[in-house]
């Protein structure tokens, strides 16, 4: 996790309790406090933009991002519901934008066990996957989505497919954890 903020240029390197990333103690740069929250998750290609738009929208907040990929932008403190909104009305308008819907780009909110973010993201070419969740296509027909869908969603992921107007695209997700229905811890 690193302090993406205009006013910290740093990394972090080794890893401390309680933080997903790795994290140098020594940095002078703060760490995210509990008011911190993920309000975006971003594929790499858009996160720059991403933060930036956090930038303006949001100037009196700290803003951290983590290099996992797609890449986690917290703020702190986060925005309410209003603020949220309006995040994604903007992330909106840069999905529609021809140059990322050429690639396929698509904005929505997400609400899980993680809380409630807006998601950017483009997606990976279906011989580039490499497991894990993610948005991946675009395929010409509803069919090829499915059956490359089924055929790479394991124990641990489900998937849906979508039109996006041009293409279809698989999104591949991790299901929470539940016990094994029928057998007793």
């Amino acid at each position: 996790m690193r302090d993406a903020s205009p006013r910290s240029p740093g990394r972090h390197g080794r890893s401390a309790a309680g933080y997903p990333a790795p994290v140098d103690d020594l940095m002078p740069e703060p760490l995210p406090g509990a008011d911190a929250k993920e309000v975006v998750r971003a594929t790499r290609d858009l996160a720059p933009i991403a933060a930036s738009v956090l930038l303006v929208m949001f100037p009196s907040s700290r803003l951290y991002r983590t290099d996992d990929d797609p890449v986690r932008l917290l703020l702190e403190p986060a925005p309410g519901r209003a603020g949220l909104a309006r995040l994604k009305d903007k992330l909106v308008e840069l999905v529609a934008r021809p140059e990322w819907r050429r690639r396929h780009a698509v904005t929505r909110e997400v609400a899980d066990a993680d809380g409630t973010r807006v998601e950017v993201l483009t997606p990976v070419a279906p011989g580039d996957y490499r497991g894990g969740p993610r948005l991946v296509g675009p395929f010409a027909t509803e069919e090829q989505a499915d059956r490359w869908g089924g055929d790479n969603a394991v124990s641990t992921l489900s998937y849906d497919t979508y039109f996006t107007g041009e293409a279809w695209l698989v999104d591949l997700f991790s299901l929470p954890d539940q016990p094994a229905h029928g057998i007793e811890p």
